[in-house]
């Protein structure tokens, strides 16, 4: 044990000195996570305010005194066009935002109590024009209505047969964990994965690269000392990114603006000790997952580049089923319990959610740790080949 924690202290020490690892794993999952989540809510809010208060040019043609009203409105420049094919290539072109085309009968068919027609011809590409545009045609569809139900004496309740009140007994954990409980695990996952991929490249193909390695092997330690302490330590440093990403992600939620204070209490409560040591439970097996995969893995590779080739595909295979976890409908069960990743993303849905089932939760773990032991088996035994090694 000693002869392992030597190595540990002497890996640790290779891999803080190595700034490219230490940005990989510390630096940027720290920054990475704020800086998306508030780079993207600043920017989406700015280009709808943008949108909101952008001059629509809207062309009507045939449209009645009434409708022409209610699109008086300063955000609006009505324009005149006698000719349809011209008018559709300028919203192509984007001269106008939106050519509404009344039916030549609408004022008659909706004069008398009949469905009047309107075409519309906008670019989907424009942000908020249909929606700008339908709020108005909504307005006048109110005030056609009102008239109608005072000339045919309808009362309002006529035209509600059914009144639907909804309540949502799903608590605010429930909600929390249904809309962004799939996106947690499937950053700090990622990032846990690129935690453990820098060190694994370095320690081990590094370590051949620099023919540091034959003197590592000389040292009075057995071959499995050495390879559980680099193992231990590419784990840590992976245990470690997760980490920081979740800080970061924390951080983030404080720094936004506009956050619900109830969205921000159950964030609050969510990060209880409860939460940290199921989390914690999961995190190290399959970082030791990950290490072991990565250490059999780049350990038969002979320079940084060809392990960097083997290991920037294995992303995919780590995306995937983290993705595969925030598609609706997909639950945590028996079978998922025992699928590598997968399980680790749906079960953070379930226990952000606080409807986590112990046994569930109780198979992925044993599951986790048989795989990272087999994980790590099979990099052992590609580490006891002298082939593999001695490159």
């Amino acid at each position: 044990m000693h002869t392992i924690i030597t190595v540990i202290k002497k890996e640790l020490k290779d891999t803080l000195r190595d700034k490219k690892t230490l940005f990989s794993a510390i630096i940027l999952p720290a920054l990475a996570i704020p800086l998306l989540l508030l780079g993207v809510s600043s920017l989406q809010k700015s280009l709808i305010d943008k949108e909101k208060g952008k001059e629509l040019k809207v062309v009507l043609m045939n449209a009645p005194e009434a409708v022409a009203q209610q699109f008086e409105d300063e955000t609006i420049r009505l324009l005149a066009s006698q000719n349809l094919d011209n008018a559709k290539d300028s919203v192509a072109n984007e001269v106008f935002d939106a050519v509404l085309v009344f039916d030549s009968n609408f004022k008659k068919n909706v004069d008398s109590l009949q469905t009047g027609a309107v075409q519309l011809y906008y670019k989907s590409t424009n942000i908020m024009v249909q929606r700008r545009i339908e709020e108005k045609l909504t307005a006048y569809k109110a005030v056609v209505l009102k008239e109608r139900m005072a000339t045919l004496n309808i009362p309002a309740p006529v035209l509600e047969p059914v009144r639907v009140e909804t309540i949502n007994v799903a608590s605010a954990k429930e909600q929390i964990g249904e809309t962004i409980g799939g996106l947690i695990p499937y950053i700090f996952i990622l990032f846990c994965f690129m935690g453990c991929m820098y060190p694994a490249l370095d320690l081990i193909t590094g370590e051949k690269e620099r023919g540091t390695i034959e003197t590592l092997l000389t040292v009075p330690a057995s071959r499995f000392s050495i390879l559980i302490g680099k193992t231990i330590t590419i784990a840590l440093v992976g245990v470690v990114a997760a980490v920081m990403t979740i800080a970061g992600m924390v951080i983030a939620l404080n720094l936004g603006s506009g956050i619900p204070p109830s969205f921000m209490d159950t964030i609050g409560d969510m990060l209880s000790v409860k939460f940290i040591l199921m989390l914690f439970a999961m995190l190290l097996p399959l970082s030791f997952f990950f290490a072991g995969i990565l250490s059999a893995m780049v350990v038969r590779t002979s320079s940084f580049k060809e392990a960097q080739s083997y290991v920037t595909p294995m992303n995919f295979v780590v995306i995937v089923p983290a993705m595969v976890a925030m598609m609706p409908g997909i639950e945590l069960n028996w079978q998922l319990s025992f699928v590598p990743v997968l399980n680790v993303a749906l079960a953070t849905k379930e226990i952000i959610a606080g409807t986590i089932h112990l046994g569930h939760f109780a198979v992925i773990v044993l599951s986790l740790i048989a795989f990272a032991t087999l994980s790590v088996f099979i990099s052992y035994q590609q580490f006891s080949q002298e082939k593999n090694v001695l490159k």
